[in-house]
């Protein structure tokens, strides 16, 4: 892709947006920075961001600035209200706290697919491995979008399921999937035969939806959790990873050996519709503060 063919355009801003901490969120694992911009793939298209003041800058291989802006509004969920959520949560101190230090982290609304297979990946595996299986998948078995010379990264889209079923186990293990690549295969195939109909589940409820998922080879509760909150919309979702189980012990009072359902079914209870939102927030707070020796320490 030649520089001419990427269009830019500015998108304003009535919602905070902390770019940086919401792809480092653990959400998204193929975004990539260059000096000043983000640099990453929405279905077919590529996007340069940058945060200016009063909104976004942005470069894309969309084919009309229009349809970036629309395509940018719905995988950055601008239609959720933080200032809305934050004072709905306001009873709840650590979360509070942890809103009040990062104000502009946002929920995604990603493609489910590649969002299906990023956390299909991430069983015992950490960022970094994940990042680079993705890219892998997407360059090997995807299609290269270009990118302007020496401003960014080559970009791919990501494969689709049948792709990847076609790869077979075999396929993704020469890519370093490992014993996860008979799940990424399996649950290929399976949604490329139509058995589960991904954006379909938007529609669900989020107990129908969540079955849906569980049905699927290596699916299990946190990934379709991971799924269910971060590209199908169910923003009750609550997944739990052990950054989450860190928090929900020291901050709530809730033991090491409680099970995964139990923590989520209470975090619902709790939070309701915004337990996706509450999720992030402990997420990062307990991530980053971990790393500043912070250990244990309640937001504030």
């Amino acid at each position: 892709m030649a520089d001419e063919r990427l269009g830019e355009g500015f998108l304003p801003l009535e919602e905070p947006l902390d770019l940086e901490a919401t792809l480092a969120s653990g959400q998204v694992f193929r975004w990539r920075w260059r000096g000043r911009w983000a640099w990453g793939v929405l279905g077919e298209h590529g996007y340069g961001l940058r945060h200016e003041e009063g909104g976004l800058r942005f470069r894309t291989t969309a084919p009309s600035l229009a349809a970036a802006e629309t395509e940018l509004t719905a995988f950055l969920r601008l239609e959720d209200k933080l200032g809305a959520i934050r004072e709905a949560l306001a009873w709840d101190r650590p979360v509070a706290r942890a809103m009040a230090r990062l104000p502009g982290l946002r929920l995604l609304r990603q493609d489910p697919w590649e969002c299906l297979v990023s956390f299909a990946c991430s069983s015992a595996s950490n960022i970094p491995r994940i990042s680079r299986n993705l890219e892998a998948l997407a360059e090997t078995y995807g299609w290269g979008l270009g990118g302007p010379r020496g401003a960014s990264p080559r970009l791919y889209r990501f494969p689709d399921p049948g792709r990847l079923a076609e790869a077979g186990p075999e396929g993704l293990r020469r890519l370093g999937l490992g014993f996860r690549a008979e799940y990424v295969a399996g649950t290929a195939a399976a949604v490329a035969s139509g058995a589960v109909d991904l954006l379909a589940l938007r529609g669900l409820a989020y107990p129908e939806a969540r079955g849906a998922l569980l049905t699927l080879p290596g699916v299990g509760e946190k990934v379709a959790d991971c799924v269910l909150a971060f590209s199908l919309d169910k923003r009750e979702a609550f997944p739990v990873d052990r950054w989450v189980r860190r928090s929900l012990e020291a901050w709530y009072g809730h033991g090491p050996r409680a099970r995964y359902g139990e923590l989520s079914s209470w975090a619902q209870d709790r939070w309701g519709e915004y337990a996706g939102y509450v999720q992030q927030y402990l997420f990062c707070w307990a991530r980053d503060g971990w790393r500043d020796g912070q250990r244990g320490r309640k937001p504030g």
